[in-house]
């Protein structure tokens, strides 16, 4: 009798334990390791890969820039692309690996060769793929330094796939080395969060990447409402023809303001964190997107300085925590920024109210801005800038 008793209350352990467990596994997501994957050592295993480019240099594969130059384990060569519209590069293997890792070196020059959003890839035959880790709106300032990429895998792959979709700003691709990492599943991370939100509206489109890490940022909505409330103004008054797409990118590893680049505006994590309310950043930095068709003598003092009068007229922030630069004796025009959007203002008030507009057009037809400044106000830019600087008054 108590045998039996014994045998029953074990069995009812069991049964107990088992239970226990899947539930466990199934609330929790726990797995049991697989061996054969965590005996795995953390390798670079590209030398053993065959490689296949959708694209080629020029010159062919072993040219000076060709594509073995793109895994051959130096990072002063590079491999380059010519006229870019998408990459596929393909790493097949004899046997299948499991990478959940892989570098990436940019390049030694320009950085608008720089891919800016890819996908990775892995696939058991070469035609059905998966899609094991993507990145959208990257920038890297560094040249020649390796960056690395994670992500969590416990599949085998016998190939695998860098999709290239975009560049920061160029018609060619570059990079100085790419490679694969062998990783086991204990050993495996994931990259830090990347938010990404797309939005169409007024005819124009906005994508909003934050790469900071900080799922809800008190300012994307003023930056967004501000970028299609403004922007669209600015492509009917000063250039039907500029980008209708553009990507705001909130970067931890950028320490300043903003800046444009390409079809992007990336804002300082940093910066915005501290300044919330600082909407009509936005509209400078989009102006800057609306410049890029200028033709000729453009100094960049004229370039920010239009942009910031211009921000003067546009801004919706109440109230706005920016103002343009009163007047003082150490200026001169071409102070930039808030300095030369004051003297602009100056003009736009007691000459010519649509100054800014018309010096807008005229640098798009390659007018030199000297000569605009004598058609349009009968004198040159310093004679102007005199009549200022003795009664500054707006």
């Amino acid at each position: 009798m108590l045998k039996m008793k014994t045998t029953s209350l074990l069995l009812f352990l069991s049964l107990t334990l088992i239970i226990f467990y899947s539930s466990c596994s199934k609330d929790n997501n726990l797995e049991i390791p697989d061996p054969e994957l965590e005996n795995l050592e953390i390798k670079d295993i590209t030398s053993e890969a065959s490689t296949l480019f959708s694209n080629e240099n020029p010159d062919g594969p072993n040219g000076p820039e060709g594509s073995k130059k793109l895994t051959d384990g130096d990072t002063t060569t590079k491999f380059l692309v010519k006229d870019f519209k998408s990459l596929n590069i393909d790493f097949q293997f004899d046997t299948a690996k499991l990478v959940a890792s892989y570098e990436f070196t940019t390049g030694n020059d320009f950085d608008g060769r720089d891919p800016m959003d890819w996908k990775f890839y892995g696939s058991k035959d070469g035609q059905n793929w998966k899609e094991l880790d993507n990145h959208v709106g990257m920038q890297f300032r560094k040249r020649r330094k390796t960056y690395q990429f994670f992500f969590k895998n416990n599949e085998k792959f016998t190939h695998y796939r860098w999709a290239i979709s975009k560049l920061y700003n160029d018609n060619m691709f570059q990079a100085s080395e790419f490679r694969l990492i062998q990783m086991p599943p204990s050993s495996q991370k994931d990259d830090p969060i990347q938010k990404v939100d797309s939005l169409t509206k007024n005819n124009v489109s906005l994508v909003f990447i934050n790469h900071s890490g900080k799922l809800d940022l008190p300012y994307q909505e003023r930056l967004t409402n501000t970028y299609f409330t403004v922007y669209p103004k600015l492509i009917a008054d000063f250039n039907p023809n500029a980008k209708k797409k553009i990507y705001f990118i909130i970067d931890p590893t950028y320490d300043g303001v903003a800046y444009a680049f390409g079809d992007v505006v990336v804002f300082g994590f940093d910066y915005m964190e501290k300044n919330p309310k600082d909407g009509d950043v936005v509209v400078h930095e989009t102006m800057h997107h609306i410049q890029q068709g200028y033709k000729g003598n453009v100094p960049g003092w004229l370039v920010e300085g239009i942009a910031d009068n211009v921000r003067y007229h546009y801004g919706i922030d109440e109230p706005d925590p920016w103002t343009l630069q009163d007047y003082k004796p150490e200026h001169n025009y071409d102070g930039s920024y808030g300095i030369t959007g004051r003297f602009l203002l100056w003009i736009e008030t007691h000459k010519n109210k649509n100054f800014v507009k018309e010096l807008n057009n005229a640098l798009y037809n390659g007018v030199d801005y000297n000569d605009f400044f004598v058609q349009k106000l009968g004198n040159s830019i310093q004679i102007i800038w005199n009549e200022y600087a003795k009664n500054p008054t707006i």
